[in-house]
């Protein structure tokens, strides 16, 4: 019988190597390992003569006195039984050990959240303008053989972002513009037209048409300055000239316009109409007359990029 129960210690001594193992809670026990298994490291504690079965599953660490960690964070790395060291081939997470980051950058770039880009329509933009006019009946001379003649209009403006307001939406904006008139009544105007403006956008009520394509009404009230003013023959010697020969005042213009805003590239292409009403010429400064405008228009969007 004595020799029954000192021959298992004696294996157990044998084949086992002394180890440490450390709890989550930061306790631990040291003690003489004699197996470890997949589920139990079997120890013998410092001052017991039996071996106790702790679960894998409550143990952080196991590390052995040779240098070898079986147990890493309640997985078993290596069996131990009989002095040998098995390496654990089961480890179901084994398959993902050549786990690639750029992988996981590209899907994580995949679903990364993006803003919502702002449209074009959205920034402060600057324009250029040219247009063809055509005289309205006031500014024409229908008993003189000579007609009138216009200038071509040329100008600059900024826009402001545009904003819902209702079902649309509208940008205020300024514009200085030239243009020119010869008629045998009221002689020869050269001037210069400030004017402050309003665009209402209707994308948001036909929303159907193509993204880039928007349908646009423009209304505005101006300041005319001449800086060129011939009052005609007729002018000077009719009975309301003052002596003194003046032009200008306010004005108003009306008109609609068909926008094609590019996506590419920070520009719009804008085809414009609209009716001027100006101040005529001596002798008749405080009446009002008009032209018809048709033109072009590219529109800059200041927006920057990187």
């Amino acid at each position: 019988m004595r020799k029954l129960i000192i021959l298992p210690l004696f294996v157990g001594y044998l084949f086992g190597l002394h180890g440490k193992i450390t709890f989550f809670d930061g306790t631990y026990v040291v003690g003489r390992v004699t197996k470890v298994d997949e589920s139990t490291v079997y120890i013998v504690p410092m001052g017991l003569d039996t071996a106790e079965g702790i679960l894998v599953g409550n143990i952080d660490t196991l590390k052995m006195e040779n240098g070898m960690v079986p147990v890493v964070n309640s997985a078993v790395k290596y069996f131990y039984e009989k002095g040998e060291f098995l390496a654990n081939n089961d480890d179901w997470m084994d398959e993902f050990d050549d786990f690639q980051y750029d992988d996981y950058t590209t899907q994580t770039e995949e679903y990364k959240y993006e803003e919502t880009k702002k449209p074009a329509t959205a920034y402060n933009s600057v324009t250029v303008y040219g247009g063809m006019p055509f005289a309205m009946a006031s500014l024409q001379t229908p008993d003189s053989v000579e007609a009138t003649t216009l200038a071509p209009n040329l100008g600059i403006g900024f826009q402001a972002p545009y904003f819902p307001v209702g079902a649309v939406d509208i940008s205020p904006g300024l514009k200085i513009m030239t243009y020119g008139f010869d008629n045998i009544d009221m002689g020869i105007v050269n001037a210069i037209q400030l004017g402050g403006n309003m665009s209402v956008d209707f994308k948001p009520v036909f929303f159907f048409l193509p993204e880039a394509l928007h349908l646009c009404m423009d209304i505005g009230v101006n300041y005319n300055i001449a800086f060129k003013h011939e009052p005609s023959e007729f002018a000077l010697g009719h009975t309301e000239y003052d002596g003194e020969a003046t032009y200008g005042g306010i004005g108003f213009s009306t008109g609609a316009s068909m926008d094609y805003w590019f996506s590419d590239i920070p520009l719009a292409l804008r085809l414009f109409g609209n009716t001027n009403i100006i101040p005529q010429g001596e002798p008749w400064p405080e009446l009002k007359t008009g032209f018809i405008n048709v033109g072009a228009m590219l529109i800059v969007v200041m927006k920057r990029h990187r």
